[in-house]
């Protein structure tokens, strides 16, 4: 199968994946359940303060920079792996989305573990919503690649 991509409407379509998976990480990671376990462990001797960054600002844009990053990254690698990735259509992104998690969160998960004494619970969190992010990120980005022909074959 030969694929040709747009890389305009990869562009594009590719800053509104982003966006949607900026929106899906802080719903992950900012609702009540999540902040208050991180918030028993705000003072483990294993987390750095925000001032150690400058303050809640910089936290927060390095945060949003570095996933810019990921996520654009991830994006790329769809396409440059599209025709290797199991299923058609959606699930073609779930299987990316999987694929990705096995790869990036579960080795970092289990070095965390091994090498630090971090609260599991803080390694089992991210694991998790690593899992969700991914599912939803990959659903997304094959949903809406397929639909606007972002991909066309």
């Amino acid at each position: 199968m030969k694929i040709k991509i747009n890389y305009k409407k990869a562009v594009l379509w590719g800053i509104v994946i982003l966006i949607i998976q900026m929106i899906i990480g802080n719903l992950l990671y900012l609702n009540p359940i999540v902040s208050g376990i991180y918030e028993k462990y705000i003072n483990h001797p294993s987390t750095k303060p925000m001032d150690y960054f400058g303050g809640q600002g910089s936290w927060i844009f390095l945060m949003a920079l570095s996933s810019i990053i990921l996520i654009t990254l991830f994006i790329v690698l769809y396409l440059l792996l599209y025709k290797s990735i199991p299923g058609k259509g959606w699930k073609k992104g779930i299987s990316f989305g999987m694929i990705i998690w096995i790869i990036k969160a579960v080795p970092e998960a289990f070095n965390q573990w091994m090498l630090f004494d971090y609260p599991t619970i803080l390694i089992i969190v991210p694991l998790i919503n690593g899992l969700i992010g991914m599912l939803i990120f990959g659903f997304f980005l094959s949903l809406i690649f397929e639909k606007f022909k972002v991909i066309e074959k």
